[in-house]
């Protein structure tokens, strides 16, 4: 049953984000039926507005991937090292190295089990692939960690407290990740037991701000137009702990029987 909404919270770890809406926007809402009507022909776009119209999708997928990166990395705190995987060889194929990137991750896995991980695949200038990557390992001798990968160099390090990792690993997506050799492609690999985000609007919203916002100050806030629901007030905070832990939304947090 579709249902309308004008305020958004998405907590991610630390991280809070508000969205107040000028217009409702409607969750799970379907499409009407197709009318009788005979449907308006789109308008021809010529040369200039289809470049125009093409680098706007770029610049949307690249925002949307972008806070999807965002959200996720700052939903698991936990995956405090940043490894850094480059290859010996001149690999240039991203087919190739995502298969010899997958078979490191299957072998860390196996020894061991609690392993969990984001990465990035970025092109150095010489045309070969990397990887950023944030993981929750203890610590590991350099030797045996190149040993395990097998194709080159491996840096790792402990990241040190930064309130905004997310926004920090996203900064390695650029706009070559949307067009030629990565066209189509996998922007980014996680674990699939990864804390998600957690989104609460209306009633849960209000609740939740009113707990945990009101006497904070913003770390960020602007007002932008959307072309479908108007003007759009987002403000983000932090957070001095974790809220939800499990990276569900637990409604006794909400009615203050648990912190």
């Amino acid at each position: 049953m579709a249902y309308p909404y004008t305020l958004k919270v998405v907590v991610s770890g630390k991280q809070v984000e508000v969205y107040k809406y000028t217009k409702e926007v409607w969750r799970d809402f379907e499409s009407k039926p197709q009318s009788d009507k005979p449907h308006k022909e789109p308008k021809q776009l010529n040369m200039f507005e289809q470049e125009e119209l093409r680098k706007k999708k770029v610049q949307y997928s690249i925002n949307r991937t972008k806070t999807e990166i965002r959200r996720l990395v700052n939903s698991n705190p936990h995956l405090n090292k940043f490894m850094t995987l480059t290859f010996a060889d001149n690999v240039t194929d991203l087919k190739t190295a995502n298969y010899l990137f997958n078979q490191f991750v299957k072998r860390i896995s196996y020894r061991y089990k609690d392993f969990e991980y984001f990465a990035v695949p970025e092109f150095q200038k010489r045309g070969a692939v990397h990887y950023h990557v944030l993981c929750n390992l203890p610590y590991v001798e350099m030797g045996a960690l190149e040993y395990t990968w097998g194709h080159g160099i491996v840096n790792i390090r402990k990241v040190d407290e930064v309130n905004n990792l997310g926004a920090y690993m996203s900064k390695y997506l650029g706009k070559e990740l949307f067009s030629g050799r990565m066209f189509g492609k996998k922007k980014f690999f996680r674990s699939q037991t990864l804390k998600e985000p957690v989104e609460l609007i209306s009633w849960w919203a209000m609740k939740f701000i009113d707990k945990f916002l009101s006497l904070l100050k913003p770390v960020f806030e602007k007002k932008f137009e959307s072309e479908y629901i108007g003007e759009v007030e987002y403000t983000a905070y932090t957070l001095d702990r974790v809220v939800f832990k499990d990276g569900i939304l637990n409604p006794a947090v909400l009615m203050g029987t648990v912190w």
